[in-house]
């Protein structure tokens, strides 16, 4: 059982919300569903942060079950923000304005602030009064069909309980330039630039993203054959840097000096985050806590050891980090302008690494220890307490309906993402989307994730864990841009999320 401790001060948009927005019982944790309909429509108003191209196919669903229940419920789709920070930061002004929705999509940490520290507070309500109703919840193999890491993450809280529902997800993976890596380079085109056999083979790769796979290979097995720069894609964390410490020393070889970093990493708290949980060093915990700061667990000798193993390896220019870019770029840019040769991501952002001037390829990101983890991301879905069980219903019924097997595929594909239900995997659309995995990388995406579900591994959410985040994210900049030596970025840190929480 978790220790907790009932605070005495709520944040101030969460009190002002208890006052005005639960017209009806304020137990967030025994809200049931009606079994009869309401009389006259009822709006479920769903606030998202999707972009045009991402939500066409939730207003495609939200359509469907318009008029499925029509004259009962109406779903009206609305963009609250752009993207998901600022899309907490949205409701967080709205309901304290005394606006809610039925539901909005967002992530975990994010909801957590929505939750407070007293459940009684709580501006979303406990969902496991719903999942288990007889005429409208789920069976237990319905429940069963869910990705089991998709369907944990809503029982992750501070509170006991289910409190959101996964909408799509995603994982980070390693995307890399295949002509590199295959022997189209810099050090190979300086080594073998007057050998017409290696511009034979090197020619159908020159500012071809849709070189394939026969032409990459043939030039791969010529430049090994001949001791030249080609690179084999690594499996765990330690080669991936053997493989980075190479190309920079090829480079040296060859007298080429320019602005390359072998290996880029589009989030310092991706990587932070998961090469703890790989290492077995702690981070965050919801157990035994007493006072705030007992959640917070990063501030140990192996979690600097291994951040002062990772700014050593950025100052020598082997990494390439958001963090280590003032937090304004992103490592694609630096992929795509061929500055990078692997560089780490998350699936929902491929179009972003994407290039015309060579064929980008898929591997699963590195990992340190015995076993691969991999940070699971995308986007949840939390349902907001209106005092109203009919809109309350309303929301339900849409979440069944957009986690429909056959609905939740095509959305979660043509966005990008991996489907929340088993059984959406084995449908006829994801199946013909998988088997074009050769065509296209958006296709590609899926076909790998496919077999990574198993790795996923999830953190503790509680109030102030988006800050923990927010920290992980600021660490290794604070270090390497701002001069701050280790003790004192982790003492930083830790001062943050104590205040937050």
């Amino acid at each position: 059982m978790k220790n907790r401790k009932k605070w005495m001060f709520v944040l101030p948009f969460i009190t002002l919300l208890a006052g005005c927005n639960n017209p009806g019982t304020t137990d967030v944790t025994k809200q049931t569903l009606p079994t009869d309909d309401p009389t006259s429509v009822k709006e479920i108003v769903f606030w998202h942060c999707m972009g045009h191209a991402k939500s066409s196919q939730v207003d495609v669903i939200a359509e469907k079950f318009n008029k499925a229940y029509e004259g009962k419920y109406h779903v009206t789709t609305k963009k609250l923000a752009g993207d998901y920070k600022a899309l907490a930061d949205a409701v967080k002004t709205k309901i304290s304005a005394g606006e809610t929705p039925a539901l909005s999509m967002g992530y975990p940490d994010n909801f957590a602030a929505y939750m407070s520290k007293d459940v009684g507070q709580s501006a979303i309500y406990q969902l496991d009064n719903f999942i288990n109703d007889p005429n409208y919840g789920f069976s237990q193999e319905e429940i069963n069909d869910f990705v089991p890491e998709f369907w944990k993450e809503g029982s992750a809280y501070h509170f006991e309980g289910t409190w959101s529902l996964p909408m799509y997800k995603s994982t980070e993976i390693m995307y890399y330039n295949a002509a590199y890596m295959a022997g189209y380079n810099a050090q190979d085109n300086k080594k073998f630039e007057n050998n017409d056999d290696y511009w034979t083979l090197a020619q159908p790769l020159q500012n071809n993203a849709n070189a394939t796979d026969e032409q990459l290979n043939a030039l791969r097995t010529w430049v090994k054959a001949h001791d030249g720069y080609a690179y084999d894609v690594p499996t765990k964390w330690d080669q991936m840097f053997e493989v980075a410490a190479k190309m920079q020393a090829d480079m040296k070889t060859e007298g080429i000096n320019v602005e390359f970093y072998p290996v880029g990493y589009d989030s310092d708290a991706n990587m932070l985050i998961s090469q703890f949980a790989q290492r077995g060093i702690p981070y965050t915990t919801n157990e035994n806590i007493v006072t705030p700061e007992d959640h917070f667990k990063f501030v140990n000798d192996d979690a600097k050891a291994l951040v002062s193993d990772l700014v050593d390896k950025i100052q020598k220019g082997l990494l390439i980090t958001k963090g280590k870019l003032g937090g304004s770029k992103y490592t694609n840019e630096y992929f795509t302008s061929l500055k990078c040769a692997m560089t780490i991501g998350s699936t929902g952002g491929s179009s972003y690494n994407v290039s015309s001037n060579f064929p980008v390829r898929l591997a699963p990101v590195p990992y340190a220890g015995d076993a691969p983890k991999y940070i699971q991301q995308g986007p949840s879905i939390a349902f907001f307490n209106n005092g109203d069980p009919y809109i309350h219903k309303g929301a339900w019924l849409f979440y069944k309906y957009l986690s429909d097997p056959e609905n939740n595929a095509t959305l979660a594909l043509e966005n990008s993402y991996d489907p929340v239900r088993n059984s959406s995997f084995q449908t006829a659309a994801y199946q013909e989307w998988i088997g074009k995995h050769n065509m296209d990388l958006k296709y590609d995406i899926p076909y790998h994730t496919k077999d990574l579900r198993q790795y996923y591994m999830l953190s503790p959410v509680f109030v102030g864990s988006d800050e923990a985040r927010t920290q992980m994210e600021l660490l290794l900049g604070n270090i390497v841009n701002s001069k701050m030596t280790v003790d004192a970025a982790f003492n930083t840190a830790m001062n943050a999320c104590v205040a937050a929480a």
